[in-house]
């Protein structure tokens, strides 16, 4: 009978120990279990969001669903000056990373995180390195890699696409924001193009729509064509420089497929939603662990060329596609 009660009793004690073990290890695993990634997206204004739906797509790719991340969004709807603090909204959340849409977004996303350990990719960003945003193109030296849109690199090559598109192109206005954009590293490459192709540029810094209107009317007669760089500004205004150019006949070369389908006459270069895209691998990357430092910047993996149709009728241009053989495979004609 003692030798029943000792037997039952070491049962009794096993099984309870196997319990606790057991109840034990479901708590510790469900201690385990990652919570969900929380990515910060600073943007501008609502027509950079598209970026952002191609790197939801993009990540599925690389096995992160909506089931594994929370997006917290921060869009200053063209307000600038509300940027610092929407990045500083981000980093209060304690985001394990901040996606940027465009410079302003990069640049005050740096200033915020510089004391941080926040990663930061920004998403199609011209003169990332000259802006001071990275140290170098393959070691970046702080918290901060992305995609390059390479508009720089482009510039010239959509000078020489807008007079095929325009043979008549003589003379044309180059409008920037300087306060978004320094002219400096298009330079070289638009007046190497210009050389080329005797093009005469009229180089107009504006920081403001009606700065811009008033370069525009003052210019009218004395251009054959207006090439944008990069801007917030343009974006903003794109509905009004397209009246000007289809009311004036002065075709416009833009910088992203959004104004063609807004009425821009054409681009070259990467879509925004395919720089979501792109970037997707990064933040793919990171998320895993990888040190943003030692990701390279990327360069655009697809190029496209992309023309309004309805613009170019409007313009009076046949639109000859044999005229851009290197190319034609990329275009779209993009009704308006």
């Amino acid at each position: 009978m003692r030798k029943l009660l000792i037997i039952t009793l070491f049962i009794f004690i096993g099984t309870t120990a196997l319990y606790l073990l057991l109840f034990n290890s479901q708590l510790i695993a469900r201690d385990k279990q990652p919570s969900l990634y929380k990515i910060g997206i600073l943007a501008a204004s609502d027509s950079r969001l598209v970026k952002v739906d191609g790197l939801i797509d993009g990540l599925k790719q690389y096995g992160f669903t909506e089931d594994d991340y929370e997006l917290y969004i921060k869009n200053a709807f063209n307000d600038t000056d509300k940027m610092a603090s929407l990045a500083q909204e981000l980093v209060d959340l304690d985001v394990d990373i901040i996606i940027t849409t465009g410079t302003y977004e990069t640049s005050n996303a740096k200033q915020i995180t510089s004391d941080t350990d926040i990663p930061v990719v920004f998403v199609g960003v011209g003169c990332a390195l000259e802006m001071g945003f990275i140290d170098d193109n393959i070691v970046t030296g702080c918290n901060i890699t992305g995609v390059d849109s390479q508009y720089v690199q482009l510039s010239g090559k959509r000078l020489e696409y807008l007079q095929r598109l325009a043979p008549n192109t003589k003379t044309v206005l180059v409008l920037y924001n300087p306060l978004s954009t320094p002219f400096g590293p298009s330079s070289q490459y638009l007046y190497e193009a210009a050389d080329k192709l005797n093009i005469q540029l009229e180089i107009a810094p504006v920081t403001e729509k009606s700065e811009m209107l008033s370069v525009l009317n003052d210019k009218q007669d004395d251009i054959d064509a207006i090439m944008l760089l990069c801007s917030l500004l343009f974006d903003e205004a794109t509905e009004t420089i397209v009246d000007f150019s289809l009311s004036n006949k002065i075709p416009v070369m833009g910088t992203n497929d959004q104004q063609v389908k807004q009425g821009i006459l054409a681009t070259y270069g990467i879509t925004r939603y395919q720089e979501g895209i792109q970037a997707s691998r990064i933040v793919a990357n990171i998320l895993n662990g990888q040190n943003p430092e030692l990701i390279p910047i990327e360069s655009p993996v697809i190029l496209e060329f992309h023309v309004n149709k309805e613009s170019a009728e409007i313009l009076n241009l046949d639109i000859n596609l044999a005229k851009i053989p290197d190319v034609s495979k990329y275009v779209n004609n993009i009704s308006r």
